[in-house]
């Protein structure tokens, strides 16, 4: 019995997709909560790009001058979605696959559409997160994927599903992944060569200068998002001094507790894991004082060391946070659309999503009746032009395909 439970439950976290060497597991136990993110973009923020990195949108696009005055309104009928631009009708060619969530997306108050810096341990989140209307779709899927710029030798691939096939939209045009290992080599050169010269990234589009026209019947759409790359630095010397003396200071409060408590103090009120429990323990018996000042005062002084300690700024630990906006537009001027050819269903798509969102975002801002009404006709319509999807809630490397194709090489 348990076999079978065993085996039932690892269907249902394991094996639904991978990517070249890469098995992407999506566990169907956690709640909808732990697998969605709803944040705000603080791009720039070392805690940001800390804790949640990821993939964030949140510009809004520049009409062009010729346009800049004119009334814009979105309409979605028979199936179909139309612009108005003052008198003329259009209708863009964008997928149901990309236009529902990204509308959805846009309506909601968050601009983080992926993170995977999920707390797996203490808020048993999944280590991959989506904004609620990417969970679970092809969009979500393409987003996830461009996440991975640290992996290059992976990056020209695309997940399959467990039979083998690549995950494509009826929308895309039908796609086999090569490997280009001309691309592959820039790609690695400039992003690990001579030493990785960044500590993390993010996929964003603050102040891409996203803008849009009308050409012929269509909406034509300028800038693209981009990755911006960030370093983490400390003075390590420093570092292991405030070290030395946080250790230092948990000793002093767990001996002179220990003096102070004698026989009531228990492992379970180690002040590393449980400091609120031994305050309340200290604090119910601080009638006993006047048998130990000393070793109270001890405790009260190390405590007080402590939120020093826990108060300091990155500058007094010595971290140093630095957004490399040089290596950022240098990499991106040369390699963007080099990452389209290298991958054009996945970075064809983020660009395509990345621009109609901030194009929404005009639309939301400046006609708010309408954008509304549009949405409404949005929220009730379900994807029919894509493949269903179980987004990854966690990926890692199988060193069995790793190894065989070691050996095929």
């Amino acid at each position: 019995m348990w076999l079978g439970l065993l085996l039932l439950y690892s269907t249902m976290i394991h094996g639904q997709q991978s990517l070249n060497i890469i098995d992407l597991y999506s566990d169907i136990f956690l709640s909808k909560k732990a697998r969605t993110i709803l944040e705000k973009a603080n791009v720039g923020d070392r805690l940001f790009h800390g804790r949640i990195g990821g993939v964030a949108f949140e510009s809004v696009a520049i009409p062009s001058k010729t346009i800049e005055n004119s009334k814009i309104s979105l309409d979605f009928e028979s199936d179909r979605f139309s612009i108005t631009i003052d008198n003329q009708n259009i209708y863009p060619d964008i997928p149901d696959w990309q236009l529902i969530p990204t509308v959805l997306f846009v309506n909601s108050p968050y601009q983080v559409l992926f993170s995977s810096s999920g707390d797996t341990i203490g808020n048993q989140e999944a280590q991959c997160r989506y904004h609620p209307a990417f969970l679970n779709t092809l969009a979500g899927l393409r987003i996830f994927q461009v996440d991975l710029l640290n992996l290059p030798g992976l990056l020209w691939d695309l997940p399959k599903d467990d039979k083998g096939s690549y995950l494509l939209a009826t929308s895309e045009t039908p796609f086999t992944p090569v490997k280009k290992t001309a691309i592959e080599k820039t790609l690695y050169d400039v992003l690990s060569g001579n030493g990785r010269p960044f500590s993390s990234f993010v996929l964003t589009d603050k102040n891409a200068n996203i803008g849009f026209d009308i050409q012929g019947r269509q909406i034509r759409f300028s800038g693209h998002p981009y990755y911006l790359f960030t370093k983490n630095e400390g003075d390590m010397e420093h570092v292991n001094i405030l070290r030395k003396e946080l250790e230092q200071t948990y000793a002093d409060i767990e001996n002179n507790a220990k003096i102070f408590l004698g026989s009531k103090y228990t492992s379970n009120l180690n002040p590393k894991t449980n400091l609120g429990g031994l305050l309340n323990v200290l604090k119910a018996n601080r009638k006993d004082e006047v048998y130990n000042p000393y070793a109270m005062r001890n405790v009260i002084s190390a405590i007080s060391r402590l939120d020093s300690l826990n108060t300091l700024s990155d500058a007094q630990i010595g971290i140093k946070f630095a957004v490399l906006n040089q290596y950022s537009i240098s990499f991106n001027e040369n390699n963007w659309e080099l990452l389209k050819e290298y991958n054009p269903p996945v970075y064809s798509a983020i660009e395509n999503i990345a621009q109609w969102a901030a194009f929404f975002r005009y639309v939301k801002k400046t006609n708010p009746v309408n954008w509304s009404n549009f949405v409404e006709k949005i929220s009730g319509r379900s994807v029919k032009d894509a493949p269903v999807i179980d987004t990854p809630t966690a990926y890692e490397i199988n060193y069995f395909k790793l190894i065989d194709e070691q050996q095929k090489k």
